[in-house]
């Protein structure tokens, strides 16, 4: 039973702050306890003073206070709070104020509707397949989730640069190119895309490897196990700085010669709240790629 939300806001966004005042007085209205991080607390009491009466505060998440968490952005909002707290196994509905809305299920227009059903109990959980990266990059270690990609590049170098890439103890490939990018089924439609990797229903289990404009026309995207780990090394023969550790298009660190960083299939999913309506995956994608054309 959902007893209470927390509201992930992307404040950057125009009627961000508008849409989850009134997602709060629906909340109220079905039984739900909204519950607002303490960073936007702030904001939220100069624009609707009203809206923290009887609501929660917390400074992130936590596993048994929180039920649900509604993400209110576009799919880069859903990434941030998907990498951030996927580790707390607590289902997310996305509200979509933004372009694409891949990963979102909602339009602020269908938050009565939705709500409803949460206070219900109908609705389902999508569970969508995240990577865990870590290792050392910039002489210290890191540690992140990734719901689309894990890439390796040049930076801002105009050279290419040259990794290797290993499946378990067994070398893949010595790849020369501007880069690397291990995308999970999810993240196929995304960086992995663009560089030229096929794209993956969101149910099948592997990860893409799949170099970026690399300098053999014998190097291709390759699929493989999701049980491997998958480890990527920098291999120069004249090291050169810019070499850029990206999680979900989001910079992490510098790499220096010989680093290397191990992904492998993250012990948490995704969690994605979803409605009872029909979906239908290849109608979505067709749809939604659309919309890189205009």
């Amino acid at each position: 039973m959902i007893r209470r939300v927390m509201f992930y806001l992307n404040k950057s966004k125009p009627g961000v702050y508008k849409t989850a005042e009134c997602c709060a007085a629906l909340c109220f209205g079905y039984g739900l306890q909204p519950c607002f991080f303490s960073e936007d607390v702030g904001e939220l009491c100069a624009r609707f003073p009203h809206i923290l009466e009887g609501s929660m505060v917390l400074d992130a998440p936590e596993t048994g206070k929180i039920d649900m968490i509604f993400v209110f952005g576009g799919d880069g909002t859903m990434l941030r709070a998907l990498d951030s707290y996927v580790d707390r196994d607590i289902p997310m509905l996305g509200v979509n104020l933004g372009r694409m809305g891949f990963l979102l299920e909602t339009e602020p227009s269908e938050l009565d509707v939705a709500i409803a059903g949460i206070a219900r109990g109908e609705y389902d959980v999508e569970r969508r397949m995240m990577l865990h990266v870590q290792g050392m990059c910039g002489g210290r270690r890191i540690e992140a989730y990734a719901t689309n990609e894990v890439s390796v590049s040049r930076g801002l170098s105009q050279r290419m640069i040259a990794l290797d890439a290993f499946a378990g103890d067994k070398l893949v490939d010595h790849y020369i190119a501007d880069g690397l990018v291990l995308a999970s089924p999810t993240g196929s439609t995304a960086y992995s895309l663009s560089a030229g990797g096929p794209i993956v229903a969101p149910d099948v289990q592997c990860f893409v490897l799949n170099p970026i404009c690399p300098h053999s026309l014998q190097s291709r995207p390759i699929v493989l196990s999701p049980d491997e780990q998958v480890r990527l090394r920098i291999n120069m023969k004249e090291m050169r700085e810019g070499i850029q550790l990206s999680v979900d298009g989001q910079a992490i660190s510098g790499m220096r010669n010989r680093e290397e960083i191990c992904i492998s299939r993250s012990a948490h999913d995704a969690l994605l709240v979803r409605f009872g309506k029909e979906r239908n995956y290849y109608s979505l994608l067709k749809e939604k790629l659309s919309q890189w054309s205009l």
